[in-house]
């Protein structure tokens, strides 16, 4: 009897995928197109980041959760240049009270956020008052950040360290261009950097290349030995400091 437990427990195993990597992947941007609905079809464990306020938010967020996919809210903030980031944006002149009031609102706009990254940002993120105010908020309601590094100079995830926020940060911006050989090498970059540090994270967003794309290239990922998982499995509680992981294509 002992021979026969011990022989399946070894079938098992043997069927069983060894995974020596994971990567996560957040597609971005989603809640302004009709078309971003399609977006949840992706196969497997996709996490989207749902801009708030937007025409097909709520409904993309019912359907992805329908799929068992993750959602993120990707709340607008200031940017160094003049951008607009959309409605709902937290700004630097803002005090800490209406930084958290319109982070609240926006995420009571979207059903079953668990996590929430920067649309934009790459002024807010570098200042620590309202970032404070931020992770105050997520610490509040047990939410993760993840820093998209709009900015090298991002405090985010130290600030999430010091009030005991889950954080990670982006690692590979997927699609700044839409042609094929660039799209297949940023994701090479990233399946590399997962394979050398056990981990990684890619940003893309809903086109319709990166969407062709990746129901290529998402299947073919068990033989490579990696997992793709939701984006929150890749958080953890940073040190005051943050993190020093290395970070790639900057947008």
């Amino acid at each position: 009897m002992l021979r026969l437990v011990l022989s399946l427990g070894l079938l098992v195993c043997l069927m069983t995928p060894a995974y020596a990597s994971k990567i996560a992947i957040v597609i971005d941007d989603i809640g302004n197109n009709k078309n971003d609905l399609k977006a949840a079809l992706l196969p497997g464990n996709i996490s989207f980041a749902v801009l708030p306020y937007t025409p097909y938010a709520r409904a993309f967020a019912l359907r992805a959760h329908h799929q068992k996919k993750q959602i993120l809210l990707h709340m607008p903030m200031e940017a160094v240049e003049n951008n607009r980031p959309g409605p709902g944006v937290v700004t630097a002149d803002m005090n800490n009270a209406q930084i958290k009031l319109q982070l609240v609102d926006a995420l009571d706009s979207i059903p079953y956020v668990t996590g929430v990254n920067n649309h934009m940002g790459s002024k807010l993120t570098q200042l620590h008052v309202p970032m404070q105010a931020v992770m105050e908020t997520l610490a509040a309601r047990e939410l993760f950040f993840l820093d998209s590094r709009t900015s090298e100079f991002s405090v985010a995830e130290q600030m999430a360290g010091e009030l005991g926020v889950r954080t990670s940060h982006r690692h590979v911006f997927l699609d700044n261009q839409v042609d094929e050989p660039y799209l297949q090498q940023q994701f090479d970059q990233l399946l590399s950097i997962a394979k050398r540090q056990g981990q990684a994270i890619g940003i893309g967003h809903p086109y319709p290349e990166t969407l062709s794309f990746l129901q290529k290239q998402l299947p073919q990922l068990q033989e490579q030995g990696i997992e793709l998982v939701f984006v929150s499995e890749l958080t953890t509680v940073a040190n005051r400091n943050g993190y020093l992981l290395p970070v790639t294509s900057a947008k």
